[in-house]
């Protein structure tokens, strides 16, 4: 069994507020007081800022392109702005309807034949929507490329939205949904969304609900399209060996005859605000079989917030933590993990899959959570140390080691380079931020992993979740959930 590893931000795609980069010149929107011409960027850093291009199309459509020779992948993303956070509950599931309704057939291309093509070449139109984002991609070898472009571009200037396709997407939705329901850690995760988002723009669920997908009609999917598929919601990033002038022209061809206007922006997300004890909420789930799952939420700070890499670090140190305690020394549990996410309105989880106890299993949190209050981590040799923890700075530094080669990881593919960039931009107002992420980690303190532990995790409000079934559940009792237990 390995350890969970932390998320590294950039996993979901987020879009660059088109505002932003209305006036891209070839070297992109700078964030005040970031000197990226500086002799201190590191050797990763200056290298790959020679591979970036931008443009603006002539309706105003802003595109990035990060040049990669490295292998022979094309990918190509158009990213709508705002995600669930800029739809209402009644229409919750509409906009990924949309996108998947939008693949399978434009005005020149049927279904069948894109889907012969997609098979033919081993390539793959993608869509996805979250909280601050959605997207819309093509990924193909280059060789391919000028064959798949055309139906991307189609799929997006011209959908066909036959009716026949909206049916199948929305068959497909509510399936999807219920097999989530009936999952019972996917339940647990929509059961906390509600809990913790519950008045916010995250409270929209990006897959829709069950009343929003029975009322779903292929009009919603039209006016959907007609007010967000406009070039001022709209940002392109491309990551690949694309030569950027023959790319310009060939989207200004397709994508520049887009609308530059629809809807109003978005207004900015604010942040999930929570205040008073933690919270427990108990889920019964018969099917369970004697087993519960537990997830406690909690607002953390946005990507471009200066305590974010501490506090990924600290839940780092957090996760191992809770590994060794919870689940090697009591058995307690088959895997838990600490971790904070990367959206704009940002929060954390602590997180226990598969518990038979997850009464007695919180007070094994506390147990983690009074030594990382104490300044302590696991030690890197056990061997090493009479109690096998050690005090977090002689640890940070491996800590910190590990991260970086878990941002590494996470920017392996095109795709997820892009996801990187996009991420970038609308954190920041600059796509190429996430090249100082290696030299932000590096530059963290025990000092600063301890305060950001401190105020987010142990005095911050931390809203519990636990599923299962009645005779699992009954062991949970509110008033253990109110915080951590950090002080014998």
């Amino acid at each position: 069994m390995t350890r969970n590893r932390m998320t590294i931000r950039g996993i979901v795609c987020f879009l660059l507020g088109a505002a932003l980069l209305a006036s891209c010149t070839s070297s992109g929107p700078v964030k005040a007081g970031e000197d990226f011409n500086s002799q201190k960027l590191s050797a990763f850093a200056k290298e790959n800022l020679k591979s970036f291009s931008t443009f603006t199309l002539s309706n105003g459509l802003p595109v990035i392109v990060k040049k990669n020779s490295a292998n022979r992948v094309q990918h190509i993303s158009l990213v709508i702005r705002g995600g669930v956070a800029a739809a209402s509950a009644d229409k919750a599931g509409i906009e990924a309807l949309a996108l998947k309704t939008m693949a399978r057939g434009s005005n020149k291309y049927n279904y069948e034949d894109i889907q012969a093509l997609l098979d033919e070449t081993s390539s793959a139109l993608g869509s996805a929507s979250s909280f601050d984002s959605s997207s819309y991609s093509l990924t193909t070898l280059d060789k391919y490329f000028s064959r798949l472009f055309p139906v991307w571009v189609d799929t997006i200037v011209e959908p066909a939205f036959k009716e026949a396709d909206f049916d199948q997407e929305l068959s497909n939705a509510r399936m999807a949904l219920e097999a989530k329901e009936q999952d019972p850690w996917q339940r647990t995760s929509l059961e906390a969304n509600k809990v913790l988002f519950e008045g916010h723009p995250y409270a929209v669920a990006p897959d829709g609900t069950k009343e929003s997908l029975a009322a779903a009609k292929l009009d919603d999917v039209k006016a959907w399209y007609a007010s967000r598929v406009c070039a001022n919601e709209l940002f392109i990033v491309a990551v690949g060996d694309f030569d950027a002038a023959v790319l310009r022209q060939e989207l200004e061809g397709g994508l520049g005859k887009l609308p530059s206007t629809g809807a109003a922006l978005p207004a900015p997300v604010e942040p999930v605000k929570k205040t008073g004890p933690g919270t427990l909420a108990k889920i019964e789930f018969p099917q369970s079989r004697g087993m519960g799952y537990l997830r406690g939420d909690f607002p953390a700070p946005a990507p471009s917030d200066p305590d974010y890499m501490a506090l990924s670090i600290g839940m780092k140190t957090f996760s191992d933590l809770l590994f060794n305690i919870v689940r090697d020394k009591y058995g307690a549990v088959y895997t838990p993990n600490a971790t904070i996410r990367g959206f704009k309105a940002n929060y954390g989880s602590v997180i226990l899959f598969k518990t038979k106890i997850p009464g007695k299993a919180k007070a094994y949190i506390d147990e983690a959570a009074r030594l990382l209050a104490a300044g302590k981590a696991v030690a890197i040799d056990p061997q090493s140390s009479k109690d096998g923890f050690s005090p977090l700075a002689d640890v940070l530094e491996a800590t910190k080691a590990q991260y970086v080669n878990t941002l590494y990881a996470s920017q392996a593919t095109n795709a997820a380079i892009a996801s990187s960039i996009a991420s970038s931009v609308i954190s920041t107002g600059d796509y190429r931020d996430y090249l100082l992420d290696v030299d932000r980690i590096n530059a963290v303190t025990a000092d600063q992993v301890r305060a950001a532990v401190d105020k987010y995790l142990f005095q911050g409000t931390i809203s519990w979740v636990a599923l299962g079934s009645a005779d699992v559940l009954i062991s949970a009792q509110p008033s253990d959930f109110e915080g951590f237990a950090t002080q014998k």
